[in-house]
């Protein structure tokens, strides 16, 4: 079991940012600059930032304290500069919805029930495409369907013969998917999914799954660069950490594409060990423990 982070001295970084209903919306947390190990204020990411293409933000997707704090973040950014917004949490073939929402053609209540959603989506998603949509930031529906790269998880690249034109065109291409799947990543997909329940009860092939995880890195590293050269802006995009700590999947392809990436990952205190912080992100947001 990891043991909790330890410092020789703790200091508390109370940020307050104004909710998205105009009530203040207070996020305790720690943030690490992984590179010093020391803690930090937000004004040290926003002066970061300004150095980079993009900035992922990794979460783990239950943990309600680092939503308050990545909202207050991204909000913190779009009155900087209006930054493109990309979201693991919507699927590309959602995008002309997403703009309709965004430009208003559509309400609130009909862009969520055009499209499915994560059960967390209003509370914990929505927030963020509400901050883009006031600062009339383009949003990205980064992730490729999860229907399609389910097939792929289950038939490999054999898959890619059975999808429509329209399926194809919210996919990457087959030969990407491991072209930027580095060793180290992809032994860490194999421990994921080789030592899973799931796996000792359904016999699910290991290095099939290894290429679904691929296409949905690739499939998001490729929204995100499109839309950077579209639009020529800072892009911030959301993912699950594992798509982005340690050099992750999504990390690795952008900078292969020519992209600079600056990595956030959050996690409860004593999730992981302060020695592999530097590792793992270039800051850490430590939030209280779940």
């Amino acid at each position: 079991m990891k043991t909790y982070y330890k410092f020789t001295f703790y200091i508390s970084v109370f940020l307050i940012g104004y909710g998205l209903f105009g009530q203040d919306s207070p996020n305790t947390v720690q943030i690490v600059q992984s590179k010093t190990s020391e803690i930090v204020t937000v004004d040290v990411i926003l002066k970061e930032i300004q150095s980079y293409d993009v900035i992922v933000f990794g979460e783990e997707h239950d943990n309600d304290d680092l939503h308050r704090f990545y909202e207050t973040l991204f909000q913190k950014i779009v009155l900087m500069q209006c930054a493109s917004l990309s979201l693991e949490m919507l699927e590309k073939d959602q995008q002309s919805i997403v703009d309709e929402y965004l430009t208003g053609t559509i309400s609130e209540s009909q862009f969520l029930t055009s499209i499915p959603h994560w059960k967390n989506f209003k509370t914990d998603y929505l927030p963020l495409v509400r901050i883009a949509k006031e600062n009339v930031c383009p949003v990205v529906a980064a992730n490729p369907p999860r229907r399609y790269v389910n097939l792929i998880a289950k038939k490999g690249k054999l898959a890619y013969r059975d999808f429509s034109k329209s399926a194809l065109a919210t996919l990457p291409q087959a030969y990407t998917l491991e072209k930027y799947l580095t060793s180290e990543y992809k032994q860490r997909l194999a421990l994921l999914f080789g030592g899973s329940e799931h796996n000792a009860t359904h016999k699910i092939n290991v290095d099939f799954m290894i290429l679904g995880q691929a296409a949905w890195d690739q499939g998001m590293a490729e929204a995100i660069s499109n839309e950077i050269h579209r639009s020529g802006r800072k892009l911030v995009h959301l993912n699950g950490r594992f798509h982005s700590d340690r050099n992750g999947g999504v990390v690795t392809r952008l900078r292969e594409m020519g992209h600079s990436v600056l990595v956030l990952s959050g996690f409860p205190k004593g999730r992981e060990e302060n020695a592999d912080f530097v590792k793992i992100a270039d800051f850490v947001i430590l939030t209280n423990v779940r």
